[in-house]
């Protein structure tokens, strides 16, 4: 019951909104290569991002909690195939079980990691989704949005926010990026940094074309 009310109110709010995509022409050649590719965000812009990928066959990483299990059923009504589990639960095993999962989609569908995990700390990429991208080789590439009229919830952990009704979304992909094949453990931090400074720059810019346009 709750899958089905996500996915009307979803539908009714973002079908009366106009969404313009900018950057799309970094990611065509990506979609016609053989390496899979990670699609990473903040959580406060999960509404939008799945929308975006209905009925594409995109696979979104989502924890085993009780939680995740809600998410996942709400991306299965938008046509996505979710994977469950995560680096922190089930050790080694439950991440290598991650791994093959992501490289049996090498050229076949998209990947969705929220980067700041399912509770945070916000705008903090996990480790996770830096070592997922370095053991299959996917290249990573930073998604944003925004609108034109939004309502953010300011006691949420992450400050979730929705479009509201009739207003313009602008959808921005952001430059695509190679976790080096040789970065060493303590290499990692440095990767998570530029991580973070890409995904917080692409907010910055989806927020400003509204301002930049009027």
């Amino acid at each position: 019951m709750i899958r089905k009310t996500a996915r009307f109110l979803i539908y009714a709010i973002i079908g009366t909104c106009r969404i313009r995509v900018k950057g799309a022409e970094k990611i065509q050649p990506l979609l016609n290569g053989e390496r899979p590719v990670i699609y990473i965000f903040w959580h406060r812009h999960i509404f939008v991002n799945i929308y975006k990928f209905k009925n594409t066959g995109a696979s979104p990483l989502i924890s085993l909690s009780q939680d995740g299990e809600l998410v996942a059923q709400v991306a299965e009504e938008f046509g996505m195939q979710p994977v469950r589990g995560s680096s922190s639960r089930g050790g080694a095993r439950a991440f290598l079980e991650l791994v093959n999962a992501v490289r049996d989609k090498a050229g076949s569908r998209e990947i969705l990691i929220t980067a700041d995990g399912p509770k945070g700390p916000a705008r903090q990429l996990k480790d996770g989704a830096i070592v997922l991208a370095q053991k299959t080789d996917a290249v990573v590439v930073p998604i944003s949005w925004y609108a034109s009229r939004v309502k953010i919830f300011e006691k949420s952990w992450d400050r979730f926010m929705i479009p509201l009704p009739f207003s313009e979304i602008v959808f921005t992909y952001g430059e695509p990026y190679r976790v080096p094949k040789n970065a060493s453990k303590e290499d990692i931090p440095l990767e998570r940094e530029k991580l973070e400074v890409r995904l917080n720059d692409l907010e910055t810019e989806s927020e400003h074309f509204f301002k930049e346009t009027r």
